[in-house]
């Protein structure tokens, strides 16, 4: 269902999160509801998000060292991951980006991120990288910043972060509002309400994270209204399938998957395609192809870029060699009601 999904964000995805929000959407559709409460906001507002766990470990690692337990700690937070699990805590103390001087940066919370996502720039074309090349994404981030930001405490340095960055252009359109209406379902969001944007902002820390606990206003307010099976419970990630999903790798069949690769996956990530499109490195592309084949990719990184290559070959060809043709909704979709829209 990719296809459809790019048609409908209508913009690069670096996530597959948002095919089941899709499906989900088409779930609800199906059995006559048009109208849902989602919980968007919550976590940027009240304390839930990791990074801002992340971020507190990293500063203390960074003001008080003993890298090896740090370490440790950071790999409790993403237990999902197994890439990370295996690093050193050297090369940990690297990527998370956990030295003195990053502690000074007024968006300490999100180097790693975006030093990461930055990376996938040695995907580009040479004519791309040419095109932003000196352009500080971070800088033109700091000069859009608050007047006042450096004196805010550091949670709320990164919840400003989270809410301004990600919560409108990807969680709130990308991975909520484009695919709930791809089957005509209105979201509501109670947790975006202004006046409980205003209180849940305007609360100490010690009641959005007391230790590594999360949420801990909301979690005394579910007591009354949830199980203890629920409100004590440890938050989970919403994770989709990782971009692998897209092949058949070495070995048997996945559950699921008819044992061949997509025939879109297999166009759009041609070398002749990338060439012809103009955005990639063909060579680059097809390494990083080869390594998903081969059930050879590992880490965060290799998802993003392969997700990110992929989405941008949709958006490419649905928006631009074929929009407008009898062809841009149908073609890789298998959907003649996607067409017919």
């Amino acid at each position: 269902m990719f296809p459809q999904v790019v048609w409908h964000a209508e913009a690069p995805l670096l996530r597959t999160a948002p095919a089941p929000l899709y499906l989900l959407a088409q779930f609800v559709r199906e059995r006559g509801h048009k109208v849902v409460l989602t919980g968007e906001g919550a976590d940027e507002v009240f304390g839930g998000y990791n990074i801002f766990k992340e971020a507190k470990l990293r500063r203390m690692w960074s003001e008080r060292g003993r890298t090896s337990r740090r370490a440790a700690l950071v790999k409790r937070l993403y237990p999902h991951l197994p890439h990370l699990q295996r690093q050193s805590a050297a090369l940990l103390q690297s990527f998370f980006h956990a030295a003195p001087d990053d502690l000074a940066h007024p968006c300490f919370s999100h180097l790693p991120r975006w030093s990461l996502t930055s990376r996938l720039k040695m995907f580009f074309s040479d004519d791309l990288r040419a095109s932003v090349e000196g352009r500080d994404a971070v800088a033109e981030v700091v000069a859009r910043l608050p007047a006042d930001f450096t004196s805010w405490d550091q949670l709320a340095r990164a919840q400003h972060l989270e809410i301004t960055q990600l919560l409108p252009g990807y969680l709130l359109s990308s991975q909520g509002d484009r695919m709930a209406m791809a089957h005509g379902v209105e979201t509501r969001f109670p947790y975006l309400d202004p006046d409980v944007v205003a209180f849940g902002t305007s609360l100490p820390d010690r009641l959005l994270m007391r230790g590594m606990r999360e949420k801990v206003l909301l979690r005394r307010v579910g007591r009354t209204l949830t199980p203890p099976s629920v409100w004590k419970r440890t938050k989970q990630p919403y994770r989709a399938p990782g971009a692998d999903a897209f092949f058949n790798t070495v070995g048997p069949a996945k559950a699921g998957h008819d044992g061949d690769d997509a025939d879109y996956v297999n166009d759009l990530l041609s070398p002749s395609q990338i060439r012809r499109d103009g955005l990639f490195n063909p060579d680059a592309v097809s390494h990083l192809v080869r390594k998903f084949r081969e059930g050879k990719a590992i880490g965060v990184k290799d998802d993003m870029a392969l997700v990110g290559i992929l989405s941008t070959q949709l958006v490419i060809h649905h928006f631009i060699n074929h929009f407008g043709t009898d062809t841009h909704g149908a073609l890789y979709t298998g959907s003649e009601a996607l067409h017919r829209r």
